[in-house]
C-alpha cells in the first residue's frame, strides 16, 4: 500500500503555515480552525482497502468574511466485483484487483450581507482514471429573528471518466439544486428539512463493469441521463436531564433509473465532565430497490444492461461509536471513531458474495485558535 507522497506532506505544512500567517495578520478579529483526520477502511475477505488523510480549515478574514477549505489524499487497493455472476452455482462472484490514488480539495468563501450568508466554492478531485471539477453557491437567509433559516443552493460538476490502461475518455455533467429550512422549534429543539434535485447527463456507465448477455460478456451500459429527487428530514433535541442530545434523520430518494431509497439514522450525544468528553453511538439503516436495467444476466438485445451490485436491491447497516476528548476546552480536541458496515442483497438472485461487509477506524485532531 502506498503512503502519502512527500509533496502531499509539504502541501499540508504549507497549509498550516498559511493558516498561521492568516491568523497573525487578522488576529484582532479572526478565529482559525484546523482539523486533520486519518481513516482506515477495510472490507472483509481482503476486498477493498482505503487509507485516507483529510484536513480542513476555517479562517475568519473579517467580521463578515470566512475562508474555508479541505484537502484529501486517499490510497485505494483491493478487489471489486466485475459484474458477471459466479462461474458455478453457490460460488463467489469474479473479482478484479485495482489500485489508485485520489487527491481532492475544496475552497469556499462565505460573506455575511445583512441577513444573507452567501457562500461560493470550488472543488477538485483527481484519480488516474477520473477528474472532477465543480463550483457551487449557497445562500442562507436568516428570518424570524434568526429562529428560521432558508437555504438555497446550486452546484455544477464536470467530470472526465477514463479507464486505466486504455485511451478511453468520456465526460459527464451534474447539476444539483437544494432548497431547505432550519427551524428553531424551542430552546432545545431544531428541525431541518430540505429537498434537493439532481440532473446528470453524459457517460453514466462504469468502464470496469461487465455484464453477461446470452452467455457472452459485454460492457456495462446505462442511460446517459439521470434525474434524482431527494427529501431530507432531521430533528435534534437536547435532553437537559441527561445532559445529552439525540438526533434522528430520514432521507427519501428516487431517480429515473428506477431506484427508490430510504435512509434512517439515529445518533445519541452524551456529554461528560462538563462537556470535555462527548460520546456518540449511532445507527444507520439504508434500503434501496433495484434499477430498472439491473439483472445478474440478460438475454436478447437489451438497450441498457448492468449487473453492478450497487444498482441491485440491497440493505446496509452501519453501527458506529465516536468519542471526542476536548483536551483544552474550545482549543484542542482529539477524535476517535469506529464503524461497522454490513450489507445484504434483497432480490434473492444476486450472489451474497457481491456485497461487502467492512469496518473503519478514524483518528483526528481539532485545533482552534
Amino acid at each position: 500500500m502506498k503512503r502519502p507522497s512527500p509533496s502531499l506532506h509539504s502541501l499540508r505544512l504549507w497549509l498550516v503555515a498559511g493558516l498561521l500567517y492568516l491568523h497573525l495578520v487578522t488576529s484582532s478579529m479572526a478565529e482559525t480552525v484546523f482539523e486533520t483526520r486519518y481513516q482506515y477502511y477495510q472490507e472483509d475477505d481482503g476486498r477493498m482497502r482505503v487509507d485516507s488523510d483529510y484536513s480542513l480549515f476555517s479562517v475568519d478574514l473579517s467580521d463578515t468574511v470566512v475562508l474555508d477549505g479541505t484537502l484529501l489524499y486517499s490510497t485505494l487497493s483491493g478487489a471489486s466485483p466485475i459484474g458477471t455472476p459466479p462461474s458455478k452455482r453457490g460460488g463467489d462472484v469474479p473479482l478484479a484487483y485495482l489500485e489508485d490514488d485520489r487527491y481532492a480539495a475544496t475552497l469556499g468563501l462565505t460573506s455575511q450581507l445583512g441577513n444573507h450568508s452567501l457562500k461560493t466554492g470550488v472543488s477538485y478531485s483527481y484519480e488516474a482514471d477520473y477528474l472532477s471539477l465543480g463550483a457551487s453557491m449557497q445562500d442562507t437567509i436568516s428570518l424570524n429573528e434568526k429562529n428560521t433559516e432558508l437555504v438555497l443552493g446550486f452546484a455544477y460538476t464536470h467530470d472526465t471518466v477514463g479507464a486505466t490502461g486504455s485511451d478511453f475518455e468520456e465526460t459527464k455533467r451534474s447539476y444539483d439544486a437544494i432548497i431547505g429550512v432550519n427551524q428553531l422549534l424551542g430552546p432545545n429543539t431544531v428541525l431541518t428539512f430540505d429537498v434537493s434535485l439532481g440532473w446528470k447527463q453524459g457517460y453514466l456507465s462504469d468502464p470496469y463493469k461487465r455484464v453477461l448477455i446470452d452467455d457472452e460478456v459485454f460492457y456495462d451500459e446505462r442511460p446517459g441521463r439521470k434525474f434524482e429527487q431527494m427529501a431530507f428530514f432531521r430533528l435534534t433535541h437536547y435532553l437537559e436531564g441527561l445532559d445529552a442530545s439525540v438526533e434522528a434523520s430520514y432521507r427519501l430518494g428516487h431517480n429515473d433509473f428506477g431506484i427508490v431509497s430510504h435512509e434512517a439514522q439515529v445518533a445519541f450525544y452524551k456529554y461528560l465532565f462538563d462537556k470535555r468528553v462527548v460520546i456518540r453511538p449511532s445507527f444507520r439503516f439504508y434500503d434501496q430497490s433495484a434499477a430498472d436495467f439491473y439483472a445478474t444476466q440478460f438475454t436478447g438485445a437489451p438497450r441498457f444492461a448492468s449487473a453492478d451490485y450497487r444498482l441491485s436491491a440491497e440493505q446496509t447497516f452501519d453501527i458506529g461509536l465516536q468519542i471526542r476528548w476536548n483536551i483544552i476546552k474550545d482549543k484542542l480536541a482529539l477524535d476517535l471513531g469506529y464503524d461497522r458496515y454490513i450489507s445484504r442483497g434483497t432480490d434473492g438472485k444476486t450472489s451474497q458474495s457481491a456485497y461487502p461487509d467492512a469496518h473503519s477506524v478514524t483518528v483526528g485532531i481539532h485545533v482552534q485558535f
